[in-house]
């Protein structure tokens, strides 16, 4: 049975709840194949039906964007919402345990993931390389990771964020692709509703990471004696 609450669950209620998530495993087979999607591979798509969700927004341009939008995404900074979290300190480690606290409809839930990958790396597409969006030949860089969700959450499969640098046109995109079923009689009832906290979350979590993106830009492109002239503002408003 998954955690609910009328408070926000405190860490050790968060570990607790990760320790008996990672005691039964996976929920799912075939973990880590957001790695490849999309689409699902076949392995993926033999286990039956599968909801999938996939975002993808440009969030502004250059490798400052990129490098911020990276540091956010390191400390979980999509998930710093009013209504959702995990906490920022978590560690980003394959294999590692991700507890992600919500509140729906006054209640408050942890469900218990484990990161699955983390990678980064160059990428390539276009004639030379299978094909590209457009039909145009386009590199860049990437950096990725995906949680799976454990034996008491209330749903099955992963969950991948991505940042993207298209360096043929300088933009740079958050990605978030999903692919999920229920797997709790309670998920099963309150599917709809579950559908749309999924919904709500890629719309949250997308906006929150585009303001964030664009401030983290600013900041990078300041010199030292900015950045100390604004401290000091920011010090006598205080």
């Amino acid at each position: 049975m998954f955690f609910v609450s009328l408070s926000k669950p405190s860490r050790e209620q968060e570990a607790a709840v990760c320790r008996k998530g990672q005691s039964g495993g996976f929920n799912y087979g075939c973990p880590g194949a957001s790695q490849r999607a999309p689409p699902l591979p076949e392995s993926v798509d033999r286990e039956g039906w599968w909801a999938v969700d996939h975002q993808r927004i440009k969030i502004g341009y250059g490798r400052k964007t990129y490098a911020a939008t990276k540091d956010l995404l390191s400390s979980w900074g999509q998930f710093q919402l009013p209504w959702a979290a995990v906490a920022a300190d978590t560690p980003l480690e394959a294999g590692g345990p991700v507890c992600v606290a919500a509140n729906v409809f006054g209640l408050w839930t942890a469900v218990p993931l484990q990161l699955l990958y983390k990678q980064e790396g160059n990428w390539r597409e276009g004639a030379a390389a299978g094909g590209g969006r457009g039909g145009k030949r386009r590199h860049g860089r990437a950096f990725s990771y995906a949680c799976g969700c454990l034996s008491t959450h209330y749903l099955a499969g992963e969950e991948r964020f991505k940042v993207e640098w298209d360096k043929t046109d300088d933009s740079v995109w958050y990605d978030i692709l999903t692919y999920s079923r229920p797997a709790h009689p309670l998920a099963f009832l309150g599917y709809p509703v579950v559908r749309a906290l999924q919904g709500r979350f890629r719309s949250d979590s997308a906006r929150s990471v585009a303001r964030a993106a664009a401030l983290g830009a600013v900041e990078r492109s300041m010199d030292a004696k900015t950045r100390a002239r604004l401290a000091a503002a920011e010090s006598l408003e205080d």
